[in-house]
């Protein structure tokens, strides 16, 4: 993690998802379905990055995933475990 951004617990993560991108040059944008915005994955990609949202069930049209790339979150969040125990 290079951000990281404190909300309150009700408050949506996806409210914060281009401030937690703003500045960061990266080759690719991972998180989850909690993200998945025509917006947020507009701002990723003007940027030139690769964004990495699976889309939500109720998506008209799906996005392509890279699945193989997205696994690799589970590290990320796995440590976000162990810190919050």
């Amino acid at each position: 993690p290079i951000r990281l951004i404190l909300t309150a617990g009700q408050v949506a993560d996806i409210t914060q998802g281009a401030a937690l991108i703003e500045r960061i040059d990266a080759g690719a944008v991972i998180a989850d379905k909690g993200y998945d915005s025509d917006a947020l994955v507009q701002t990723i990609e003007e940027t030139g990055a690769q964004a990495i949202i699976p889309p939500r069930s109720n998506r008209k049209t799906p996005r392509t995933v890279d699945w193989h790339r997205y696994k690799a979150r589970n590290l990320v969040e796995r440590f976000f475990c162990r810190l919050k125990q």
